[in-house]
Order: C-alpha cells, then sequence, then structure tokens
C-alpha cells in the first residue's frame, strides 16, 4: 500500500511485479500512477479513481457561497498543480464564471519556510479573494491551522478544506465529511482481498465516488457573518459548533 502521490509515482512502474494499492493521491490520472479511470496500465496496480471528486468540492463550494474570485495557495509545477487539483478548478471556473486568485509557494522550502510562506499567503488572499479553497500542502498543518484561520476569519473570507472535516473542526468553514472515510476503506479492504484471493489489480474497478455530504463550522459561519440556509444545514454530515484546538 501507498499513500500519496509520490509514492505512487515511484511503485507504478514495470521496475517490480509487487501488487500495489495507491491510495490518498488527489488525481492518479493526472499525475501519471495510471492510465485512465477503467485501466491502471499496470497488471500489479490500482489506484482509487474520482475524477469529479474536486469538481465536486469547488461546484458544492460555489453553489452555497456564491464567490465571484476564488483563493488558491500552491507550487506551481506538475505535482503542485495536481495535488492542489488546479486543472478542475479552472474548468468548473469557466464554468461558472469566478476568478482564480493565486499565490505560488516556491518549491523545495523546509517546513518551516513553506509554514511562513503559506502564513504571507493567507495574508493576501484574505485581501485578494472572496473565498479560499485550502488546498493540501506541508505548509497547512495543525501547527499552522489555527492562525490561517484566524487571518481568514478576521476578514470574514468563507474556506473550504480539500483534505477533510478534520480541517473543519478545526475552524476552516466548510468540506467534505470525513464519515465518507469509512466507505473508502471498505472499497479498499474489498480490493485487498480480492487481490489476496488471486485477482490482478488491473482487474479491478478502480472507480469510487465519495457520498455527497459535508462538514461545517458554525462557529467560523458566526465569526464571519455566515448564515448557513436550511439546505445546507440539512446535506450537513458533520457539524461543528466550535473551533477545536489542535492536539
Amino acid at each position: 500500500m501507498t499513500l500519496g502521490t509520490w509514492a505512487g509515482q515511484d511503485l507504478a512502474n514495470t521496475n517490480h511485479q509487487t501488487p500495489v494499492i495507491v491510495e490518498s493521491t488527489s488525481d492518479p490520472i493526472s499525475a501519471g500512477i495510471v492510465k485512465g479511470i477503467e485501466d491502471s496500465g499496470f497488471d500489479h496496480v490500482i489506484a482509487r479513481v474520482d475524477s469529479f471528486r474536486y469538481e465536486r468540492q469547488i461546484r458544492v463550494f460555489h453553489d452555497i457561497i456564491g464567490f465571484k474570485k476564488l483563493g488558491v495557495v500552491y507550487k506551481n509545477d506538475e505535482t503542485g498543480r495536481s495535488y492542489a487539483a488546479i486543472d478542475r478548478i479552472e474548468k468548473i471556473a469557466k464554468e461558472k464564471g469566478f476568478e482564480i486568485v493565486s499565490c505560488h509557494l516556491t518549491p523545495d522550502l523546509s517546513l518551516e519556510q513553506e509554514e511562513e510562506e503559506v502564513k504571507k499567503c493567507f495574508v493576501q488572499l484574505s485581501k485578494t479573494s472572496g473565498a479560499v479553497y485550502i488546498t493540501a500542502t506541508k505548509g497547512i498543518n495543525k501547527k499552522t491551522i489555527p492562525e490561517l484561520v484566524k487571518i481568514m476569519n478576521a476578514e470574514k473570507i468563507p474556506t473550504f478544506s480539500q483534505s477533510g472535516s478534520e480541517e473543519v473542526k478545526l475552524g476552516f468553514l466548510l468540506s467534505i465529511a470525513v464519515a465518507d472515510y469509512k466507505y473508502v476503506g471498505q472499497f479498499y479492504a474489498g480490493s485487498i482481498a480480492k487481490i489476496l484471493n488471486g485477482a490482478k489489480p488491473r482487474q479491478l474497478d478502480q472507480v469510487f465516488e465519495d457520498p455527497p455530504k459535508i462538514a461545517i463550522n458554525l462557529k467560523t459561519a458566526e465569526l464571519i457573518g455566515y448564515d448557513p440556509p436550511v439546505d445546507v444545514l440539512g446535506t450537513a454530515d458533520e457539524i461543528y459548533q466550535d473551533i477545536i484546538k489542535p492536539e
């Protein structure tokens, strides 16, 4: 089992024949880990594919907030754009008519350097964006999130975490509910069982879509002056009443 895009790229090749299940990768197709939705391209490789996951996130965020400018922090290289799902964001931006406001991180920074650069990006985007899509980067973590939340909440900027509801618990406004991971776990467990019983990974179905449930932090909603309508609360599978401090 591999976790993340880099690990998947390291093992999705013909240098070995050990069965590999690639997990926790933003877009395994654009990252070159698998060849397509239905076919991994390698007999010994399977990666979960949800081609429209990030499109759904952006659509939901836009439907709820109706922003005109969406801020995004990411590294402007092939891997960084893949992690941030920039091609998906650009597609929805054209469809919905909003502007993408980018803040590019410098490649190959140390953890501490990237954390500082992320904070600067958040300050910049809090002044120039109507909403911010929080992408997966090492500078956004339990150490920095409390300060990043304060930056955005002070300027009343709605936020959506790409990573999941753990970050909503810490203060970002919206995300996809973490309860979805139960279903993802069942998907991977089924794939593992089939491989252990003789199936080739390439023969298995790679497609698994997240159930359409959201997580929302009502304290953050209060601080930024957002009053969630009944239909949004009705779609929420996880509702947090306060901003939790990281453990």
